[in-house]
Order: structure tokens, then C-alpha cells, then sequence
């Protein structure tokens, strides 16, 4: 279907209309909706899906022996269990880490078999488009895997499993909130027998949904991993050939298998220590040596989200942009100064050094926020050929603990030590001074009594 059909709906919902074309897959299309209240535009995204989606699906079914009566129920069905997931899609309203489903609205074709469902969400910015605007961070990058275990512990409260995780389902907000979306092929583990059909995407897929095996929730959490790895390594999925080398359908091919064959996953590029290490956990193999729940994963990522190390940019190999300067944030001062320390060699092959404290520098533990520009090349997520990182990024290493302390430390300044040194002077002059008449006092009565 063409991006004029669905306008034939309008006023969709009775007063929105379809704007432009945000992006479409193999199983329709997502637009942007405005409508007009008292001179304020209102904006949301629309999915249009069409059952089935052409003459060829009928005429396939058809030559399994149907009749057309046949068929029709048999696309019915197909549309009932898809209605049946909005139900699941209105529990999960009002996460902030999901994306929001608002309405929708089913229509029957008037001629021949086929229904158009519209479904009206939230309109967010997709997480492959984002990063091609403003590029991530490694810290980022962390923030991205605890948001979107936030939404899957909700989906495991209602015993959801999502089973495509990828970027093309990820959203972010303009609050900055990472946000999970299409739940159009989840399923409750309570209509979960055995294993389901392969619906998710090989590239992200866990290797027990692969092999037809029975599977838990943490399939989710492979995916996510897998995800978060892409973006620590150039853009690329583990055993593809190192940036900037191409790629070619071969090679996406052998990866896959790699993979699913359980070989051992090297580290990302551009993570290591901690940020690796959960990474790595997340894609493991074997279920039983992954996080259990989303829930653990979460709480690892949080722990290192203030380390300095984790607030580095992700530097792409192939960039001559160096790294201009370091600013240094004294605070505990009654005016904030901010001193530069230039450095120009930071760059040791993907790596970033910890810059050196310019001479004459003071930095007592104080809040250290770093402003640095990179730029890269840039292409499509989905050819893998480049990485995706580049941004104007300010980062705040130490924990609201730490910076509690520090202010507190700060309130005690010179001033207030002033001010309490002179009360505790005029309490010894008024105690000198009281002694004294207390003594002459003592003295006169003796010299009375002798005469």
C-alpha cells in the first residue's frame, strides 16, 4: 500500500490527519498524525497495517485447498489476534520507558478480503535516527540498557516476552528517555507451550529461540545485550570483520552462525572493565549464565553510571578529530573558575587516556565535567559499515552521594569559621573579665576584715 491509501480514513480518530511518512517495514507503515484544538497542533505517530497485505498472501492461501470463505476466516483470525494485543499494549500504558499506546481503530474492506488497522501512539524519535543526530556516549549507551530494562521488568510482571529487541524498536523521548516498542508479536508465557515461530530478528535472536529450544524471559535480555554490544563496537554485531572494513552478505551470514554456534563473544571495541563485563553476561550463551531477571542487570549498569571512565565518548577509529581540552570545575568556592587543561595527543589507537592535571591545577574531589566534540562519519545503521558515535556531551562523574558530601564540605567555608572564631573570642573576654571583678571583690573583703 502506498502512503495515500491510509488517507482515505481522514479524519482518522475523527480529527487526526496523516502529516508524513516517519518509516515503513514488512508489515506496514508508521506516520505522523497532527490534529488542530483552539490553534494548538496536536502531534502523534501512526502504525497502518493492512491483513493481508496484498493478492498474492490470498491467492497462497487459497492454494492450500480454501475457498474463499475459508480464507476470509482464516485472515479474520489473523486480525482478531492482533486486536487481542492492544489489551496487553493498554497495561503496559503509562511506563515511561514503553512506548505509549493511545487508540486504535479496525476497518473491514468493503470489496473482496482484507482489514486496515490503524493504531495511535506517542510520537517519538527512533533510537536510529536519534543516533545519527547527536551520536551516543559510552555512558549513553549505559543509560540506553537501563532504560529499557526498566520496561522489561514491567513486561515480566505481566509474564511478556518481547522477542525482538533491536534499534529499529527502540525510541527515545525528547525528555531523553529510552522507550521499548512494537509488542505487536509478543506473547504471555502462559499461551507459551514450547518454543514459537522465529519471529524475532536472527541478528538479536537468542540462540534456544533460534534452535526451535524452549526459552525464558531473559531471551530479552540476550537481545538487549546484543544491542548494546552493536553500539559499543562500531556498529557492528559480534565476529563481522573490525571498522572499516566492508561487509558483506557473507559475512553477516558466518557472524550469525558464530554466534548461535556459541562461540566465545570478544569484548566490544569500545567498552572494558565493568561496562564489558555485563555486556558480555547479558549475551552469554548458555540461559543460565545470563541475568536471570532484568531487574540484575539494571542495578550493574546503575552502579557504574557516574564512573568517570563510562562518561568517555566513544572515540570511531578512522577519526582524525582529536580531543581539544579538558575543563576542570572547582567547587567549594564562592565563584566557580574554569581552568582549561589543552591536550591534543589523547588518542592512542581506539583508545582515550585519562588527561594529565595542568601545571598549578587544583581539583579536590570536586564535580569534573568534561566538553568535547567529536565527529564522525556517518551512514545507515543498518549497512554496518561505520560507527555511530559523535557528540557535544557534559558529564557529571561523581554519584549524588559523592556531590552531597562535597557540598557539604563547601558550606563549611572560611567566612563561617570567622564568624564562629570571634564569638568564641567573646566569650573569653567576658569570662576574663567577670573573673577579675570576682577576684578584686575577694581581695576588698580582706582587706576589710583585717581592719
Amino acid at each position: 500500500m502506498n502512503s495515500d491509501y491510509y488517507k482515505k480514513h481522514e479524519p482518522i480518530f475523527n480529527s487526526w490527519y496523516i502529516k508524513s511518512l516517519l518509516g515503513e517495514g514488512s508489515f506496514g507503515k508508521v506516520f505522523e498524525i497532527q490534529r488542530q484544538d483552539f490553534g494548538v497542533t496536536y502531534k502523534a505517530a501512526l502504525k497502518a497495517i493492512t491483513i493481508p497485505q496484498n493478492q498474492s498472501e490470498i491467492k497462497s492461501v487459497m492454494a492450500d485447498g480454501m475457498d474463499e470463505a475459508s480464507a476470509t476466516a482464516y485472515f479474520r483470525q489473523l486480525v482478531e489476534d492482533i486486536v487481542s494485543e492492544f489489551v496487553l499494549m493498554s497495561k503496559l500504558k503509562g511506563n515511561s520507558n514503553i512506548v505509549s499506546y493511545e487508540d486504535h481503530l479496525v476497518v473491514e474492506h468493503t470489496e473482496g478480503i482484507g482489514w486496515d488497522i490503524l493504531i495511535r501512539m506517542e510520537l517519538l524519535t527512533p533510537l536510529i535516527d536519534h543516533i545519527h543526530k547527536e551520536k551516543l556516549s559510552r555512558k549513553d549507551v549505559i543509560k540506553l540498557g537501563i532504560d529499557l530494562c526498566k520496561a522489561l521488568e514491567l513486561c515480566q510482571k505481566y509474564n511478556i516476552v518481547h522477542r525482538d529487541i533491536k534499534p529499529e524498536n527502540i525510541f527515545i523521548s525528547d525528555n531523553g528517555d529510552y522507550k521499548l516498542g512494537d509488542f505487536g508479536i509478543a506473547r504471555t508465557l502462559e499461551k507459551t507451550t514450547g518454543a514459537l515461530s522465529k519471529k524475532g530478528t536472527y541478528v538479536y535472536m537468542a540462540p534456544e529461540i533460534y534452535r526451535d529450544e524452549e526459552y525464558g524471559s531473559n531471551v530479552d535480555i540476550y537481545s538487549l545485550g546484543i544491542v548494546m554490544y552493536r553500539l559499543l563496537n562500531e556498529n557492528r554485531t559480534p565476529f563481522l570483520p573490525a571498522h572499516p572494513a566492508p561487509i558483506t552478505h557473507k559475512d553477516r551470514e558466518a557472524a550469525i552462525k558464530k554466534r548461535i554456534s556459541g562461540a566465545v563473544l570478544p569484548g566490544p571495541a569500545n567498552a572494558d572493565g565493568r561496562l564489558a563485563e555485563i555486556v558480555l553476561k547479558a549475551c552469554a550463551y548458555h540461559p543460565k549464565d545470563r541475568y536471570f531477571a532484568p531487574m540484575e542487570m539494571r542495578e550493574e549498569l546503575e552502579a557504574i553510571l557516574y564512573n568517570k571512565e563510562e562518561a568517555k565518548i566513544i572515540y570511531p577509529k578512522g577519526d582524525d578529530t582529536p580531543i581539544k581540552s579538558i575543563d576542570y570545575v572547582e567547587t567549594g568556592k564562592d565563584d566557580l573558575v574554569i581552568q582549561k587543561a589543552d591536550k591534543t595527543d589523547l588518542l592512542i589507537g581506539s583508545k582515550i587516556q585519562e588527561p594529565e592535571k595542568a601545571e598549578g591545577l587544583v581539583n579536590h574531589g570536586t564535580v569534573n565535567k568534561t566538553e568535547s566534540v567529536f565527529g564522525a562519519h556517518e551512514t545507515s545503521l543498518h549497512d554496518g559499515t561505520v560507527s555511530v558515535f559523535d557528540q557535544k556531551t557534559h558529564s557529571i562523574f561523581e554519584t549524588p552521594v559523592q556531590q552531597e558530601r562535597a557540598e557539604q564540605k563547601a558550606k563549611t567555608s572560611p567566612k563561617k569559621m570567622n564568624k564562629i572564631g570571634i564569638v568564641i573570642g567573646a566569650m573569653v573576654v567576658i569570662a576574663v573579665v567577670f573573673g577579675g571583678l570576682f577576684i578584686s571583690k575577694i581581695y576588698e573583703n580582706e582587706k576589710e576584715s583585717k581592719y
